[in-house]
């Protein structure tokens, strides 16, 4: 990815941040009349920030006076080639993501959530855009000003963890209330889950994700068998759940108190999946463990063992050790 994903966004000054190739954003006093060509506007304390498409003849002049800025100070996740998250102010989150034409963009599964599943928890998406010359995605969110389920975990009661796992699980039941016949996203793409699919080609550019399907239900069953020859975890091929499959403890943020669920964040790979796989996936994938040095390394995976507990009462089907058998014998090309 040129330039890297490092750099997709920089702060110039105090008062100026690069976004891309197409966008500044402008910290102002909030008295300050906003520009004209002004896409969005935020109030954050005493100032007032406005995001404006880029003129690239004023855009210039600034930057032979200020020089390349500094796209590591408000870094608040890197995400490696693949993207980053930067904070700009206080108040809103700017996250950057690869892209292509077949990926699904996470403002519009947000945006599907929020029409379909009103009781979930989510963040407020500010506004969204496709950056085509540099291929990466770009999404404001307003900032949830609270703790994720990861650095709270060791303050929590053993009540507070099997509450909030069970409140994770009954919105996990209300998604799935929204079923597919096909692997799909929400607005039929190809699904980003590395998980169920065979080995990436080498040829494969390495920062952007592969995405599997979009695949009927009886295909999706038909690809995993060709790719394993361990047995196929059974699952329902008609009725495929809306599920986010990427529910660890870092995208579940909670309320001071430890008490409920917030917010939950991180939608990019949320789709239609075989039913299996809601309560398998937190049983089987790195991605659930707690991380030091909050937890004892003994207690690493009791999140997504608690979580995936609760979603088996729900009445979801974990599959922990067929699926951990044909993953092992996944020896297939996706």
């Amino acid at each position: 990815m040129e330039p890297p994903a490092a750099e997709s966004v920089k702060r110039m000054n105090p008062q100026l941040w690069t976004l891309g190739s197409s966008m500044i954003c402008v910290k102002a006093e909030a008295h300050d009349v906003a520009s004209p060509n002004s896409l969005l506007s935020w109030q954050d304390g005493n100032n007032t920030f406005h995001i404006s498409p880029r003129d690239d003849s004023l855009t210039n002049l600034l930057l032979k006076y200020m020089g390349d800025g500094d796209s590591a100070i408000d870094q608040i996740h890197d995400g490696g080639c693949g993207g980053g998250v930067w904070a700009i102010g206080n108040e809103v989150i700017c996250k950057v993501k690869s892209w292509s034409e077949e990926r699904q963009l996470e403002a519009t599964t947000i945006d599907f959530v929020r029409d379909n599943f009103p009781s979930v928890p989510l963040p407020e998406v500010l506004y969204s855009w496709i950056d085509r010359p540099f291929k990466r995605t770009y999404l404001l969110l307003k900032r949830v000003h609270a703790r994720t389920l990861n650095a709270a975990w060791q303050s929590l009661s053993t009540g507070q963890r099997q509450n909030i796992a069970n409140e994770m699980a009954e919105h996990c039941l209300t998604l799935a209330g929204k079923t597919s016949p096909r692997f799909e996203s929400a607005s039929g793409y190809g699904v980003l889950e590395h998980w169920l699919m065979g080995e990436v080609p080498e040829s494969h550019v390495s920062w952007l994700p592969m995405t599997l399907g979009p695949f009927s239900g009886p295909e999706m069953k038909e690809y995993m068998s060709k790719i394993s020859s361990a047995p196929v975890p059974d699952f329902d091929v008609e009725a495929l759940p809306f599920f986010h499959c990427d529910l660890g403890p870092t995208n579940i943020l909670v309320s001071d108190d430890g008490d409920r669920v917030v917010a939950i964040i991180d939608w990019e790979s949320t789709a239609y999946f075989p039913n299996f796989w809601v309560a398998t996936r937190p049983a089987t994938n790195w991605a659930y463990r707690l991380s030091e040095p909050n937890v004892d390394p003994q207690d690493l995976y009791e999140w997504g063992t608690l979580f995936s507990s609760a979603l088996v009462v729900k009445g979801f089907s974990c599959q922990d050790v067929v699926y951990s058998a044909w993953n092992k014998a996944n020896t297939g090309p996706a």
